[in-house]
């Protein structure tokens, strides 16, 4: 009889325990100590491995990236400046991690060849620069309390056809830009619109290229934002997707041209290292094989490895499969996805129509899908991509790109958003 209580004291309780859960006879005694609680910090440690640090093409070149006593540095010449910091964390930060962000800045510093303490203290300025930006182009209220109405959305998405497209392998939001497809008549007029509505509202650049960082600011504050919730790290990179497939020569002479200058030049400072990579889509040949080869040169190695340059539908299918499941990529491109905006035919911003949509936002006027003449205007025209160029034929929608252009947009591309 004492030898089950000798062996009962050499054994575990969680052994006894374990066969009183098989035998469905185990209870919890009141003195038995519980688990302790998940750690509350989970958030916090979200950014030791961001984006940044684990994006394979940064990654072939590691020397680049900043060193973590480069970003520790900076956030200690932070710790004086509490609304410098303040600001930071409530309005600059991408998924609430100062440390990412921090390291972003740091990226910018290094290509600027300052390194160590000049890195940090490089840092701060581009952070400097950064806040100055929000606060001349008021982006802290531009998502719900922007200049615009639901007549000049429309106008905006009808002559300039883009969407936040749902997400690539990897995990980084798509965003896709028909500036082929670009009305450039109806652009020319909403350019002008956007001058008057400029100097009615005192804005600091023309109220296109505001829209334009309207929406560059959903991706960063709505979309990130919950695919780092959702995805337990640091979500602050994009796949551009720019498809020139109609671009003509009178593009070059065109409100565009401007347009791509402005949107270059102010979303350096605002959104900076948070282009994971561009696919030029459909460029003409001798730009790809004979224009690239010699401009990349001039280019830093990330830079030219961020860029992926498609001159033919088979090409540009093989490359988005590399980055995307073919359910995700329109049919347009050559994917299966049947999305409500696929199926529609027309492009109308993907998810910041719906989101828009949810939160009530222009809604004094008629909500329906923007519509345009040229290659937009039917689904058919982006059901499939080989659809012919040659069927439509105004403001350069309609015919085959012409190749100083498409030069053009791939030179300003380079510019935009990209440093």
């Amino acid at each position: 009889a004492d030898q089950p209580v000798a062996l009962s004291r050499r054994i575990p309780r969680a052994f006894w325990a374990g066969r009183a859960r098989r035998a469905g006879t185990w209870q919890r005694s009141p003195s038995t100590r519980r688990r302790p609680a998940a750690r509350p910090c989970r958030r916090a440690r979200v950014g030791r491995r961001d984006m940044l640090q684990t994006d394979p093409i940064v990654l072939k070149y590691p020397h680049f990236l900043p060193k973590e006593e480069e970003v520790d540095a900076a956030i200690r010449l932070l710790e004086d400046r509490a609304e410098l910091k303040k600001t930071l964390t409530e309005s600059v930060c991408i998924g609430g991690c100062e440390r990412s962000a921090i390291r972003r800045f740091c990226w910018q510093a290094r290509e600027e060849h300052k390194f160590g303490d000049a890195c940090a203290h490089g840092a701060v300025e581009w952070l400097l620069k950064c806040v100055a930006a929000r606060a001349k182009l008021q982006m802290d209220s531009l998502l719900w309390k922007g200049p615009f109405d639901a007549d000049f959305r429309a106008k905006y998405l009808a002559a300039m056809p883009f969407s936040v497209h749902g997400l690539d392998k990897q995990g980084h939001p798509v965003m896709i830009a028909r500036y082929g497809s670009v009305d450039l008549q109806a652009f020319r007029a909403l350019w002008e619109e956007g001058e008057a509505l400029q100097k009615k509202a005192g804005l600091a650049v023309n109220a296109c290229v505001l829209f334009h960082l309207r929406a560059m600011e959903y991706v960063t504050k709505i979309v990130m934002a919950e695919e780092s919730k959702r995805q337990g790290r640091v979500v602050d990179r994009i796949l551009l997707i720019m498809d020139m497939n109609g671009i003509s020569l009178k593009v070059v002479n065109s409100p565009l041209k401007a347009f791509l200058g402005a949107v270059s030049k102010e979303s350096v400072p605002l959104f900076p290292e948070t282009l994971h990579a561009t696919v030029l889509a459909n460029v003409p040949w001798v730009v790809s094989r004979a224009a690239w080869p010699i401009v990349k040169t001039f280019l830093h190695p990330v830079t030219q490895d961020k860029f992926m340059i498609s001159s033919s539908a088979a090409e540009l299918k093989s490359k988005l499969l590399e980055l995307m499941d073919v359910k995700d990529i329109p049919p347009y491109f050559g994917g299966s996805c049947c999305c409500a905006e696929c199926k529609l035919g027309t492009l109308r911003g993907g998810s910041l129509w719906q989101w828009e949509e949810s939160q009530g936002l222009f809604c004094d006027k008629e909500k329906e899908a923007p519509t345009t003449e040229g290659p937009l205007s039917s689904p058919s025209s982006l059901g499939s991509p080989s659809a012919d160029p040659q069927d439509g034929g105004d403001e350069g929608c309609g015919f085959l790109p012409s190749e100083p252009a498409a030069d053009h947009i791939v030179r300003s591309a380079l510019a935009c958003e990209v440093r």
